[in-house]
């Protein structure tokens, strides 16, 4: 079901951008005298769709933290899953959201054969928000989702966070946690769980 929804809105994005021009292009910026609406990937309904994909899928997946060095892994319910995506499904991430605040360009990356989308800010980014970019990969044989990198970046108690999440189409996701502060060594972990283990 989420196939039949998503490879509609995936053929309009290959079409519409990337069989334009094979070399780097950027979508309409705010203030163009040009009609074209500029359109985002839906990244948040996508993710949300992976989820709900997993709910019906007869497995175990697999939690492996990276914490400075240190490796552990674990074994966890799927329905943690969820609980474990959920700081990356706010703020939504579409065109009614974001169109004001990002700007996007697309390209073809030959050296990992994906279309990329990327979108940057515009202009200074509110306060409040975290979210400070993102990038679509998309295979251009088959018109599917590879991947998907969101960045978001967070100043707790003068310390500052980047929090990255890498979200292999099917396969796994990792969030990676670094936390710089004043007087120490940046404080990094990496949380990956996997839900397939064929590749």
């Amino acid at each position: 079901m989420l196939k039949k929804i998503l490879l509609p809105l995936i053929f309009l994005f290959f079409f519409q951008f990337a069989c334009k021009q094979k070399v780097s292009q950027s979508f309409k910026q705010p203030g163009s005298d040009t009609t074209e609406e500029q359109t985002f990937f839906p990244v948040t309904e996508y993710i949300r769709g992976q989820l709900k994909e997993m709910d019906s899928l007869p497995i175990t997946p697999l939690k492996i933290t990276d914490h400075n060095g240190k490796v552990d892994s674990v074994w966890m319910k799927k329905e943690a899953i969820r609980s474990f995506a959920e700081p990356f499904l706010h703020p939504v991430i579409d065109t009614a959201n974001l169109k004001n605040l990002f700007a996007g360009k697309s390209f073809l990356d030959q050296t990992i054969n994906a279309f990329t989308f990327s979108y940057d800010p515009i202009s200074k980014l509110p306060d409040t928000l975290q979210l400070r970019r993102w990038d679509v990969y998309i295979d251009p044989q088959k018109n599917t989702i590879k991947r998907v990198y969101i960045l978001k970046e967070s100043n707790n108690n003068g310390s500052l966070q980047t929090i990255q999440l890498t979200w292999k189409a099917n396969q796994w996701c990792k969030i990676t946690t670094i936390t710089q502060g004043t007087e120490r060594q940046p404080d990094k972990k990496e949380e990956t769980v996997k839900w397939q283990f064929n590749d």
